[in-house]
C-alpha cells in the first residue's frame, strides 16, 4: 500500500471513528430526552458531511472529468481535499459532547467562564475556523479554473476574487442559519416540557451573541492564517524560481 493511500485510509478512518461517536450519541439524546430535534437533526446533518466523500468517490471516479463549477467544486473541496475530515470534525464533535454523561452546554460546565466565555465557544470557535479555512482553500482552487460559463460559474469566479469578504459573508450566513435553527429548536423543546433542565437544546440572547462574536472572531484569524500561508507558498515559490534562474546562469557560463 502506498504512502497516499495509507493517509487517505486514516483519514477515512477519522471520518468513520466520528461517525459511530455521533451514533451513539445520537442514540443516548434520544433515550434520555425522547424528543426528535435532541437527535435527528444531527444526525442527519453530520452523517451528510462525514460521509460525502464516499459518495462523491462513487459519483465522481478519479479519471471524471469535471462538466461544471459544481463539480468542480465539490471535488476539489470533498473528495480531493486532505484535510477535509479534520475540517469537518469539529462540527460532529461539537454535538458528541452534548452527551447527556459530558453535557458542557447545560449544567455545572455550562457555568464555567473563561474570558467572558463558556466552554461552547470552543466547539463553535473551532469550528467557525476549520469552515472558513475550508471556504479560503476551495476559492483558491477555483480561482485556478477559467474554463467553466454560466452564472454559477461567473459568481464563483468573483467570489474568488474577494476570497476574505466572501469566507466572511458566507459564515455569516451559515451562523445565521445555524443560530435560528438552534432558538427553533429551542423554543419546540420548550413548548414540549416546559423546563430548562428537561431539554437538551439550551439557548439565550447573551448565548446567541457570544456564539456569533465567536464565530466571526475566528473567521478573522483563519483569514489571516490562510493569508500568511499563501504569502509563505510565495515566497517559497520566488525563491525556487530564482534559485533555478542561478542555476540556469552558471550552466550556461560553464
Amino acid at each position: 500500500m502506498s504512502r497516499e493511500s495509507k493517509s487517505v485510509k486514516r483519514r477515512d478512518m477519522l471520518r468513520y471513528a466520528l461517525w459511530a461517536l455521533m451514533v451513539q450519541t445520537a442514540y443516548a439524546n434520544r433515550q434520555h430526552y425522547h424528543m426528535v430535534t435532541t437527535w435527528l437533526p444531527h444526525f442527519l446533518t453530520n452523517t451528510a458531511a462525514l460521509l460525502l466523500p464516499d459518495v462523491l468517490r462513487r459519483v465522481f471516479s478519479k479519471t471524471h472529468q469535471p462538466r461544471n463549477i459544481v463539480e468542480e467544486t465539490l471535488i476539489a473541496a470533498v473528495r480531493d481535499n486532505p484535510s477535509y475530515a479534520s475540517q469537518i470534525a469539529p462540527l460532529t464533535l461539537g454535538y458528541i459532547i452534548s452527551h447527556p454523561r459530558f453535557n458542557i452546554y447545560k449544567g455545572e460546565l455550562a457555568q464555567l467562564r473563561f474570558g467572558g466565555l463558556g466552554l461552547d465557544a470552543i466547539p463553535h470557535g473551532v469550528t467557525a475556523f476549520t469552515l472558513s479555512s475550508l471556504i479560503m482553500e476551495t476559492l483558491t482552487t477555483i480561482q485556478q479554473r477559467n474554463c467553466y460559463t454560466g452564472l454559477l460559474a461567473d459568481l464563483a469566479r468573483w467570489g474568488s476574487r474577494k476570497p476574505a469578504l466572501t469566507t466572511f459573508g458566507l459564515l455569516a450566513l451559515l451562523t445565521a442559519f445555524w443560530e435560528s435553527g438552534e432558538y427553533r429548536i429551542y423554543r419546540y423543546e420548550m413548548l414540549i416540557r416546559g423546563n430548562l433542565d428537561a431539554i437538551n437544546m439550551q439557548w439565550s440572547r447573551a448565548d446567541t451573541a457570544r456564539d456569533i462574536a465567536t464565530n466571526m472572531l475566528c473567521c478573522l484569524a483563519a483569514l489571516r492564517w490562510h493569508q500568511r500561508q499563501q504569502a509563505e507558498r510565495s515566497r517559497i515559490h520566488v525563491d525556487g524560481v530564482a534559485d533555478d534562474e542561478v542555476m540556469r546562469r552558471r550552466l550556461v557560463k560553464g
